[in-house]
């Protein structure tokens, strides 16, 4: 059990690294941006990336969750290869003629979403862009599946370098603007994925199976399905503030939105992307539903931990990084955090269906929630406006989350306790509650007293029942290993 942890904690931090790395680089390059490009360029460069967003949902989001999926379908490496070269061949056929179609209609392509058809070279930019990503997309895939979460990090680090230089060389010395960070992309993802490609075929080799290939697309067709309700659970609420409030509603909502967020880039997607090829390998063993059941308890802990430790700091944070016009935007950050718990909750117990091959039921499950956010929208934004559009998340990821835990207990009945997550929850939303109650002036002693009520939370679950004692002392011995391990002090092991 504690090795299972361990290693899902290791891939996840690595993960989580490169992930940290990136948003921490996107931060810091805004005000670059936002000096040699104008508020139009930022427009257009919005426009072409929900646009390449979609179209890849649509042509390649199967591919990559089926490779994972089928990987582990087999015990030999001669078919788990077959599956692998299929999917390449499939995602390079798919990749030419999508390209070929996107500079044949670029100019239709460009008028219809940029208003003008001058913009063609955009569009021819990007489809020879797509062609690449779609290549670099499975060859990742393959990594994950075979669990090399530091070739993955690595990748994305020289990826991450390589396009921030040549941003800056195309942007601030040859003042290309917008089409400077298209020839940026396509040089960086085109990169990647050749050298990649090249070194999955030396280990896959070139095979085709027609009958892997039908069984991977129909597990990976509805996750389309899945994804496009992804795009407009996160995308949506926009729109409605858009329509019901003002343009100032929405910077302020989205500013909180981002620091909201972060619980899905620093927990939910890094151990997203491990767990998605781990948990077959869990799911063969023979105590696997027990294991599945103590990791969700552990998942639930850590994700309830940090959105706290998030929410209390939240306000002194965005006080001290944004102008006084954008200060409100920390009352969103609570209710966006618990929303990604919700949603992590969902990613994990959705596992059953991933392993009973049942991936209709998530699109099904996807549909569903969509419907119910845009209603809680409709219902809420007029009138509590940002804060309306957080709990309109929320409550559709509690709901989504619900509907998964019923049709995976259908498909792959697994113990769960669904105390692991409202109890941590009701307890940090006590603590959250008593800390808005105190105003203190000064801003040291501020988060020193909210520190504290972080560091109660552990104190409260153990007196309550919650951790028990043998969870403690391992809780303990980690602790003293980090410790000494980082040469931060030499003193005698914790006793029992």
């Amino acid at each position: 059990m504690w090795e299972e942890l361990k290693s899902l904690f290791k891939h996840s931090t690595i993960y989580s690294v490169s992930g940290v790395l990136g948003k921490g680089v996107g931060f810091l390059m805004i005000p670059f941006y936002t000096h040699f490009l104008t508020p139009a360029d930022y427009g257009t460069l919005e426009l072409l990336d929900l646009s390449v967003m979609l179209f890849g949902l649509v042509i390649t989001m199967w591919m990559n969750a089926s490779i994972i999926r089928y990987y582990y379908e087999y015990d030999d490496t001669k078919h788990r290869n077959e599956v692998v070269s299929t999917v390449l061949l499939m995602a390079t056929l798919l990749g030419v003629v999508s390209a070929s179609l996107g500079i044949v209609f670029g100019k239709q392509l460009s008028l219809f979403i940029l208003k003008s058809p001058s913009f063609y070279k955009y569009f021819w930019l990007l489809s020879i862009t797509f062609f690449f990503s779609s290549l670099n997309g499975v060859s990742l895939a393959y990594m994950r599946a075979r669990q090399r979460s530091l070739w993955v990090a690595g990748v994305d680090v020289v990826s991450l370098i390589l396009s921030l230089g040549l941003n800056i060389y195309f942007i601030a010395i040859l003042k290309t603007g917008v089409i400077g960070i298209l020839y940026s992309s396509l040089a960086t993802i085109s990169l990647s994925a050749t050298v990649l490609t090249i070194a999955i075929l030396r280990e896959v080799k070139l095979a085709f199976d027609l009958e892997k290939l039908k069984a991977l697309a129909i597990f990976g067709a509805p996750l389309v399905v899945t994804s496009f309700s992804a795009f407009a659970l996160n995308f949506s609420d926009r729109f409605f503030l858009q329509r019901f409030t003002n343009v100032s509603t929405v910077g302020i909502y989205a500013l909180g939105y981002k620091f909201g967020f972060m619980m899905s880039f620093l927990v939910v997607q890094p151990f997203d992307m491990i767990w998605s090829a781990r948990m077959y390998q869990i799911a063969k063993k023979p105590d696997g539903t027990q294991l599945f059941s103590r990791i969700f308890r552990y998942y639930c802990l850590a994700l309830v931990g940090i959105a706290l430790g998030l929410s209390l700091i939240i306000k002194e944070v965005i006080a001290v990084m944004s102008a006084p016009a954008f200060h409100s935007a920390y009352r969103v950050v609570p209710v966006v955090a618990l929303a990604y718990i919700f949603q992590g909750v969902y990613r994990y117990v959705i596992s059953g269906m991933y392993i009973a091959k049942k991936t209709a039921r998530v699109g099904g499950i996807s549909l569903a929630t969509v419907g119910v956010n845009f209603l809680f929208n409709y219902l809420l934004i007029p009138r509590y406006q940002g804060l309306g559009a957080a709990w309109a998340t929320a409550l559709s990821f509690l709901f989504m989350a619900a509907l998964a835990y019923v049709a995976s207990q259908h498909a792959h009945p697994i113990p769960y306790r669904l105390s692991s997550l409202f109890v941590p929850v009701i307890l940090a939303a006590i603590l959250y509650i008593g800390s808005t109650r105190v105003e203190i002036s000064s801003l040291f002693l501020s988060a020193a007293a909210k520190a504290s009520l972080f560091l109660l939370f552990p104190v409260v679950l153990y007196l309550v029942g919650f951790l028990d004692r043998s969870e403690v002392d391992r809780a303990r011995e980690a602790a003293y290993s980090l410790w000494t391990r980082f040469g931060w002090g030499t003193a005698a092991a914790p006793e029992r």
